[in-house]
């Protein structure tokens, strides 16, 4: 059977490939809005997806599954308000305020080194 991957990141997600990792070697770099179709005699591998420093959560994955990789908006979230908080603090010129951006942002780069992108997978061939 096949398991089919589609990356659908979004404007945010989508500047560079992401590395496909089924049983912790890569096989494709997926483009913003691509599919990829693997076939597997195994009834279940392991996936993961990263980009950079940034991944996901490393999921067992059955054959005849649709996985869609999308960007955890938690984690952008935070992200974007910690950049916030450091222009802030810039613009502002309390320090304080900028440290704490500065504080948040690494919190959120060692959340997202395996919770940036989110895997959501739809087992498609018990639909039948």
């Amino acid at each position: 059977m096949t398991i089919k991957f589609k990356r659908d990141t979004g404007v945010m997600g989508g500047a560079t490939p992401i590395s496909l990792k089924v049983n912790s070697t890569v096989v494709k770099k997926l483009k913003n809005n691509e599919e990829f179709s693997l076939s597997s005699d195994a009834g279940k591998v392991k996936v993961k997806a990263n980009q950079w420093f940034f991944g996901s959560e490393e999921k067992q994955i059955e054959s005849g599954s649709r996985v869609n990789i999308k960007i955890n908006n938690t984690a952008l979230l935070l992200y974007v308000i910690s950049l916030i908080i450091v222009f802030a603090g810039g613009f502002t010129s309390i320090i304080l305020l900028s440290l704490l951006g500065l504080i948040g942002i690494v919190i959120t780069v060692i959340y997202s080194t395996k919770r940036w992108f989110k895997l959501e997978v739809e087992n498609i061939a018990n639909q039948n």
